[in-house]
């Protein structure tokens, strides 16, 4: 009679477990939908409910995501408040709901994300810059906190484009600098092939006094941090160094985070 007890409780047990993780799913499905919806008040319902900020849809996606996509700034405000993490990538793009604001311009849900987490400041900056956006790139330099190298390399990608006057001059108020200027006979003597043993193979090349770096069918603008070293425009995270012994540039040192890889200049033979 005990074990049979015993059996009845298991099962009642599992059966309340079970009915319990639906009741949570169900109410996740609808905070989900609510932020697509952009009803505010519904979602700090079903959050008091509790509904998981953070649950995970398609793709590892959050309700902070489809609030960002439709620009539902009063939604994300609920749900920063309520402990929505930000920093969350979905499993496809490997982007954040950042990513959706900025894709589609929701200048208003962009104010909200980067006053909750500020780091996102240089990708609104330069996205701002790349869509010649100024609301964009006024909300990136009223929050403050772009790295120096960042502003830089919005002053160059804006000068880049005459639609930008606005944002050229937005960005020189911001304490934008120049980067260094590099010789037209330095800049030249860079250009060749270069390849690694094993390893990636580069062709760079100079257009219109602009380095380019040509790799796997993309061509990269850089621009120079200094005489030797050289940064995408558009993006951080590598950087070239030139290897130069006396007058010969002998080979090019490729860094990605913490990795670099060491690439050989190629010499080629005349026939």
């Amino acid at each position: 009679m005990l074990a049979l007890q015993k059996f009845f409780l298991f099962l009642l047990l599992a059966l309340l477990s079970t009915q319990t993780q639906d009741s949570k799913q169900a109410l996740n499905d609808q905070l989900f939908e609510a932020a697509r919806k952009g009803d505010a008040a519904a979602v700090t319902a079903l959050l008091d409910k509790g509904a998981d900020v953070n649950a995970k849809f398609r793709y590892g996606q959050t309700a902070l995501f489809k609030a960002c996509e439709r620009g539902h700034a009063n939604v994300v405000k609920v749900l920063l408040d309520r402990g929505a993490d930000p920093t969350i990538k979905d499993t496809f793009y490997g982007a954040t709901a950042r990513t959706w604001a900025i894709d589609n311009d929701h200048v208003e849900v962009l104010k909200v994300l980067i006053d909750k987490d500020p780091s996102g400041v240089d990708d609104v900056l330069i996205a701002g810059v790349r869509s010649s956006n100024e609301a964009l790139v006024k909300v990136a330099l009223d929050k403050g906190g772009a790295k120096p190298q960042t502003l830089t390399a919005a002053l160059v990608a804006a000068k880049a484009n005459e639609k930008n006057a606005g944002i050229v001059e937005m960005l020189k108020k911001a304490g934008a600098a120049p980067p260094p200027e590099i010789d037209a006979a330095t800049l030249q003597s860079y250009a060749g092939k270069y390849k690694g043993d094993p390893g990636p193979e580069f062709n760079v090349s100079v257009k219109d006094g602009t380095l380019l770096v040509a790799a796997q069918g993309q061509t990269i603008p850089m621009m120079p941090i200094d005489k030797t070293s050289f940064r995408p425009v558009e993006f951080e995270g590598i950087t070239i160094t030139f290897n130069v012994e006396g007058t010969n540039v002998t080979g090019l040192a490729f860094k990605q985070g913490a990795n670099t890889t060491q690439l050989k200049r190629v010499v080629e033979t005349k026939p």
